[in-house]
């Protein structure tokens, strides 16, 4: 009897656990992107950002949905530091990436964040240019 119970809560928690929904990923890997404009400004947006070709939820490697605006397709490297997450000097470093990737026509990838955005622009937490 006690080997039937055991085995009806074990059905009944990996049932409980396959049907919990599974919470999306708030950073990502893009696929290979172009980079289309830049952007710097002296108090919005996180102080830079760029425009990105295809847009960051046509973007990601894997297939996942980050909830980043489309519209224009900007994403933020945050160059004033407003969200505390990225250091003013990895930022520019980063922007100064995706502005060679701009200069020389190459492809970058980024790892974005849909949790932390600059008036409304997802943060970008890594940039990678590509040979």
């Amino acid at each position: 009897m006690r080997h039937i119970r055991y085995t009806i809560n074990v059905l009944v928690t990996a049932i409980a656990m396959a049907s919990t929904p599974i919470a999306l990923a708030t950073q990502a890997l893009t696929q290979e992107v172009t980079i289309g404009a830049t952007l710097q400004e002296h108090n919005n947006y996180g102080g830079c950002m760029v425009r990105i070709n295809p847009a960051p939820s046509d973007a990601m490697l894997d297939g996942s949905f980050l909830n980043c605006p489309t519209g224009d397709s900007f994403v933020s490297f945050d160059c004033l530091n407003k969200s505390g997450q990225v250091s003013k000097n990895t930022a520019v470093q980063m922007f100064q990436t995706a502005q060679l990737a701009l200069v020389t026509g190459k492809k970058v990838q980024f790892v974005l964040d849909d949790e932390v955005k600059l008036d409304g622009w997802c943060l970008a937490r890594r940039v990678d240019l590509m040979r």
